[in-house]
């Protein structure tokens, strides 16, 4: 299957749909499939998350066996707070066996947000190193100590970057680092201050950097006034005044289906953003075909092609 989250096969109009999946807490798959049923033929991947603000879940590429049995393309998260180079390794060799064409790489939240606290975080790589690595995994056929595999594998890479808490100009020298190393693709962490994006996104294409990389917006849809409490939790996120009037004021109970609706659009008319990334967190995943219909973006999904 195409790479579609490679910028350099993706058609200039092309517009990326993917939502995320949070696997159970539980062994049974049932959740799985059942959620991946409310993304499909909305969506053209299925991001899986790994143990989700620090909570322990089913492994990620567990689920992307499942998903791709019933015709879904994953995006495999692999978390580096969790591994070292070696339990990586193993990762990447399965996914690999499996087919799955895309990993997102990230740090993952500090274990002190989940439910143990006192677990020993890892953080054997760095994010720049474990995409290199990787890079030359996919692009060499090499194991991280210069072992040459029979075939390499086919793959992309991606990334997620924060908007919040350093200069601009720092979290683009980051992004353009990470590019550097072999990023194909990256998502923003959830965004509601559409300001905020587009001071980001004016810097990246000041480096030109939206030609280099497919570049994402995550949003979330929001249940309501309360939900936004929990949401502030996620280290990382900020959320305009605009957004909290609208849900507390309203007694529309799909307001935060509406704000997520019209968030996607202007998303749509940042130059150089090529693609979104729905995360229902906490709830919503029966939401999403109505969140990209009312964002107008179901005519411009490809539904990916059983495996």
């Amino acid at each position: 299957m195409t790479l579609f989250l490679n910028k350099q096969n993706n058609q200039e109009d092309q517009f990326t749909v993917t939502a995320e999946l949070v696997p159970p807490r539980h062994w049974n798959p049932r959740p799985i499939v059942e959620q991946a049923s409310y993304y499909r033929g909305y969506v053209d991947a299925v991001d899986v998350s790994d143990n989700l603000l620090a909570v322990a879940r089913m492994s990620p590429t567990i689920c992307a066996f499942f998903l791709r049995q019933v015709g879904i393309e994953p995006i495999v998260q692999i978390n580096l707070r969790d591994r070292n180079r070696m339990g990586i390794q193993s990762d990447l060799l399965g996914l690999a066996a499996l087919g799955v064409k895309n990993i997102t790489i990230l740090g993952g939240y500090p274990a002190k947000v989940g439910t143990e606290p006192d677990a020993k975080e890892v953080y054997d790589l760095r994010t720049m190193e474990l995409v290199s690595y990787v890079k030359r995994f996919i692009h060499e056929g090499k194991l991280f100590d210069g072992t040459i595999m029979e075939e390499r594998p086919q793959m992309t890479i991606g990334t997620v970057e924060n908007l919040v808490g350093q200069p601009i100009k720092d979290l683009i020298d980051r992004l353009e680092a990470k590019v550097d190393a072999g990023a194909n693709f990256v998502r923003t962490q959830l965004v509601f201050d559409l300001d905020l994006l587009g001071e980001w996104m004016e810097e990246a294409r000041k480096r030109d950097l939206h030609r280099r990389i497919s570049i994402m917006a995550s949003i979330m849809p929001l249940r309501d006034y309360d939900h936004i409490e929990k949401a502030l939790k996620i280290p990382g996120i900020s959320i305009p005044d605009w957004v909290k009037n609208r849900l507390k004021t309203t007694e529309n109970k799909g307001e935060g289906i509406d704000i997520a609706s019209d968030i996607i659009k202007k998303i749509q008319q940042i130059e150089g953003i090529t693609g979104v990334h729905i995360r229902p967190i906490g709830g919503g995943e029966d939401k999403i075909g109505e969140i990209v219909t009312k964002s107008g973006l179901n005519a411009k999904v490809k539904i990916p092609a059983a495996i």
